[in-house]
């Protein structure tokens, strides 16, 4: 008689009926966290990434009930510490945060497993396998939403460079990555517990595997089919890294002569910088983060030099500001903000920074609303740094038909170049070209199928001025019309697989 899936499940959890042994199963466990553990965060292998989650789950299913479920939430802590500990420790960040994080994103991340541990036996044949998918997308539509630093933990980042899976993100947003690798690591085990029912297996097999073959399909299509548009010369400026910035701050000491010369020659070499940019045909010139920085009491007249810098030489510039008060023992919050300015000189976009505050301090918090300008070339649109790591914000910039997204960032480190690697993924989803210029990380511009038009590291060169020509129009994308359905479907389905799993039990304790 050919054993049930459920009736295998419950044999796994005892040591006599195993599949494999206890060691085994401790050693695929520890083989997953190091294969998952070192494509997340600061490591990039994605093929690593679809392998590490199949040896978790083997353990996960050889265990009954809560026996598996610590070791499990440790070694999901341990994978968590490897892939972002570096990160969190770079940023400078207090010590209780950084001990903390681990904890709180490994138990977060380890529910899945349990939750795919205790409903699918019950739910049982090949809709069991949609148990851990729906589970892990659930999972990241809720952190996506509450997470104070965005979207940063999301699975489909692990997926960077692997353009025909990144294009799913046009039509379901990043969770559509995330849920067809969760299902792939659940398949995986359910053709394992269930090798020697062959034809099940097939047919189950083969419903994978058309649907990884039609993404792949669609992502090639969709790349390779694209229309050819006009480009526009964009050029990127880092005229003083903010450290040698700092350093001549601080040799200027409590002198205020001298600070003010400081100031003045590091926003001169900016401005500098960018007429050699505009008589060098760039129509658009972005700075980096907070490139600008003045007192409160001298914002407008900075403000003013940079609309006749744009002015005379007819170009779009976008003016990164910091604003400091003019009593630095005030207490008054400084303001991260940004201007966009038209080749009239007329300030079109003003902009607040509001993405990462819990890690910059008394900052002045924007309200999260995307402004547009409409150019020659399309639709023009600017935030800053880390404003872009919130799918749900960002969204506005596929709703408002954005073709061109300018991004001035600072990041440090252990953060490059993950941070701007992430940025690809918004263009594919809202269908548009970001351009991000980084201080102390990778600036990158990329067009909206995430294909990379220039790149240049911080730490690698010389001149750190990136030039590209980018289109800027809009590209339509189903993420753009619908939003987030997919994620909201996740959420119905395993809503409904936890109320058949509930409705089973109740069924099988009657009897």
């Amino acid at each position: 008689m050919e054993t049930s899936h459920s009736e295998l499940i419950q044999k796994n959890a005892t040591n006599k009926d195993r599949i494999i042994t206890p060691v085994m199963s401790l050693v695929l466990l520890l083989v997953g966290v190091l294969l998952a553990g070192f494509s997340m965060g600061r490591w990039l292998a994605p093929l690593a990434a679809w392998i590490g989650p199949v040896c978790i789950m083997r353990y996960t299913r050889d265990y009954k009930g809560w026996r598996g479920y610590p070791i499990t939430a440790i070694a999901c802590i341990l994978m968590v510490v490897i892939g972002f500990i570096q990160i969190w420790v770079g940023a400078g960040w207090p010590l209780p945060m950084v001990i903390s994080l681990p904890i709180i994103n490994g138990i977060l991340w380890s529910l899945p497993y349990f939750t795919d541990r205790l409903l699918s036996a019950r739910i049982g044949g090949f809709a069991s396998t949609l148990v851990y998918p729906l589970a892990a997308a659930t999972l990241e539509l809720l952190i996506n939403h509450v997470n104070p630093v965005g979207a940063w933990g999301v699975t489909g980042f692990t997926q960077y460079g692997n353009l025909p899976i990144m294009q799913l993100a046009s039509v379901t947003g990043m969770v559509g990555i995330t849920f067809l690798m969760g299902w792939f690591a659940s398949i995986a085990n359910w053709a394992w517990e269930n090798r020697n029912r062959r034809s099940q297996v097939l047919r189950g097999l083969a419903v994978f595997g058309v649907i990884f073959i039609a993404v792949l399909i669609y992502g090639f299509l969709r790349m390779n089919l694209s229309a050819s548009a006009e480009t526009v010369r964009v050029a990127g400026i880092i005229a003083e890294p903010n450290d040698s910035f700092i350093e001549r701050l601080q040799a200027a000491g409590t002198d205020k002569i001298a600070t003010r010369q400081v100031v003045d020659s590091h926003n001169d070499a900016y401005f500098d910088k960018t007429v050699r940019e505009a008589q060098a045909g760039a129509r658009v010139i972005l700075w980096d983060e907070m490139a600008g920085l003045e007192v409160a009491s001298k914002e407008t007249a900075l403000i003013a030099r940079a609309q006749e810098v744009a002015r005379q030489n007819g170009i779009y510039l976008v003016a990164p500001l910091g604003i400091f008060p003019d009593d630095s023992e005030s207490g008054q919050p400084f303001q991260n903000k940004l201007v966009v300015i038209d080749p009239t000189g007329a300030v079109v976009i003003e902009h607040i920074k509001y993405g990462g505050k819990i890690t910059e301090g008394n900052r002045v918090q924007g309200n999260g609303i995307l402004q547009t300008v409409a150019t020659p070339f399309g639709v023009l649109s600017s935030v800053i740094c880390w404003d872009l790591d919130y799918p749900a914000v960002v969204q506005q910039a596929g709703l408002n038909g954005t073709g061109l997204m300018l991004v001035p960032s600072r990041d440090w480190f252990e953060i490059d170049p993950v941070h701007s690697q992430m940025v690809v993924f918004r263009a594919i989803e809202n269908g548009m070209t970001v351009v991000r210029q980084t201080d102390k990380g990778l600036s990158i511009a990329a067009d909206p199928y995430g294909r990379v038009l220039a790149q240049v590291s911080f730490f690698s060169a010389t001149d750190r001025t990136m030039v590209a020509q980018v289109p800027a129009q809009h590209v339509a994308t189903i993420y753009t019309a619908f939003g987030r359905w997919f994620e909201w479907l996740c959420l119905v389905g395993f809503l409904g697989l936890v109320a058949r799993a509930l409705i089973t039990h109740q069924r099988a304790k009657a009897n």
